[in-house]
């Protein structure tokens, strides 16, 4: 069977989640294949969960004066930092392509990313419900939605982390962080730390193709966006993504 693979590679960040709803839209109307999204945010940005309030997930003041971006997602969770060095996957689906449960789908794609780290020598866990460690450190995490009769998925595998930057854009629950014997410059990794060099980002793309291939038993064929797709994106960024009435809506 036949998925579709798009790189955009770095993009704005309000560009790529208009496009990973785009490619959500379409994936439900039928108009296009089951698709992976690879990216990476041209700038720092924080990602909002659809549902989160931003005076209690960012620090405002320092990301306008640091000029790290704001977007907030379709899908639900915590607020994350990306920047560059983050490689970002979103995945569209039918929902007969994953578990109907909520945690066995989360488990199917992370095995993805578990399989492509191991691939690179690492020893990674998948930790549910949407987490992968390294050594009980994160080095990836996912967020969902299921809506329209797919499964929209979409996480992060860090590269290298800017980690004082991420604690100053964040409003970190610093106690709850510290009851789970987490200290919050520490409590993720990155590939770069791990391997104890910076990765090559075009090889860890493949590895990765290679292991959501494997795992869902389908072959990746390289693509773009129907101009459909790319009219739609533009239209959501426009109205929606591009916009502090939606991004700074809570």
């Amino acid at each position: 069977m036949d998925w579709r693979l798009v790189d955009s590679d770095l993009c704005d960040p309000a560009y790529s989640v208009a496009a990973d709803e785009a490619m959500a839209l379409t994936r439900s109307r039928g108009e296009v294949p089951d698709t992976l999204h690879l990216y990476r945010r041209n700038r720092p940005t924080v990602s909002l969960g659809y549902f989160q309030k931003v005076s209690q997930a960012v620090d405002l003041d320092f990301c306008r004066e640091s000029n790290v971006g704001i977007v907030r997602r379709v899908t639900g969770g915590s607020a994350i930092y990306t920047d560059m060095n983050h490689l970002i996957y979103g995945l569209a689906v039918g929902s007969d392509s994953l578990p109907a449960d909520r945690e066995g789908s989360f488990r199917k794609v992370c095995s993805a990313i578990v399989a492509a780290l191991s691939a690179l020598g690492i020893d990674a866990q998948y930790k549910p419900i949407n987490d992968v460690l390294v050594s009980d450190r994160k080095i990836s995490g996912s967020a969902q939605m299921r809506r329209w009769g797919i499964v929209l998925q979409h996480g992060t595998v860090i590269l290298e982390n800017d980690a004082s930057k991420m604690v100053r854009a964040l409003r970190m629950d610093i106690r709850k962080l510290k009851q789970r014997g987490l200290e919050p410059l520490t409590y993720v990794t990155s590939l770069a730390e791990v391997l104890g060099a910076p990765p090559d980002i075009n090889k860890i793309k493949a590895v990765l193709v290679a292991s959501f291939e494997e795992e869902f038993r389908v072959n990746l064929v390289k693509s773009d966006f129907t101009r459909a797709e790319k009219e739609l994106i533009r239209e959501l960024i426009e109205r929606k993504y591009g916009s502090e009435s939606w991004n700074l809506r809570f």
